[in-house]
């Protein structure tokens, strides 16, 4: 009898094991994707016991639906488009209040599921300024409206393309680019408040 290495499996054949009941291939896509699913949430709704609940909730109903998904897409698309809708309800629920209660979340090294990150400056020189815009960044996303952050965590931190982000959001890919756009523009000029210049944006 052969054993599995489900290390060496993707996501579909994961999936598909999880599926006919394989509950140890489902523990391991959790752990392939828990980091990058509970950053993406903590980003966009910046309350970290939220955040864990809606990623835990979103396992739930990854577990729950199984069956429905199509590999026409990539998991983490889908798996992005089920958390995202739990962030809505959670801006919803909460009077679209937006708690900071985290330090330091776009230096955090954890990668979104296409290898995306936040700015990280890797010169010893530069790590006060390094600190400080990291700060100002957080501030700035905190401004934006939830549409236009969201917008900017998929791109800029988690990879994704504008087609993907247009599927997880059900936007149009046109407004996909305007929301990113907008949301780039006052994000410079937050920094530029601050006194930051062009080329250290």
């Amino acid at each position: 009898m052969s054993v599995k290495d489900y290390n060496s499996f993707t996501d579909g054949e994961l999936i598909e094991h999880a599926s006919n009941g394989d509950q140890l291939a489902f523990q391991y896509l959790v752990k392939r994707h828990n980091g990058w699913a509970y950053g993406f949430v903590l980003k966009t709704v910046r309350n970290p016991e939220a955040a864990w609940d809606i990623t835990q909730e979103g396992f739930v109903r990854v577990f729950k639906n199984l069956s429905e998904f199509r590999q026409e897409s990539s998991f983490s698309t889908w798996f992005h488009r089920i958390l995202y809708n739990l962030c809505i309800d959670h801006w919803r629920r909460t009077g679209r209040r937006i708690e900071v209660e985290y330090q330091d979340v776009l230096s955090s090294g954890d990668t979104g599921p296409s290898g995306g990150r936040g700015h990280i400056f890797k010169t010893p020189e530069k790590a006060l300024r390094h600190t400080e815009i990291v700060h100002l960044l957080e501030e700035a996303l905190g401004e934006l409206s939830f549409e236009h952050r969201t917008i900017v965590v998929l791109r800029e931190i988690d990879g994704l393309s504008y087609e993907e982000i247009a599927e997880v959001t059900g936007c149009p890919r046109g407004t996909v680019m305007s929301r990113l756009h907008h949301a780039r523009k006052n994000i410079v000029q937050h920094l530029k408040r601050h006194g930051y210049v062009s080329s250290e944006i």
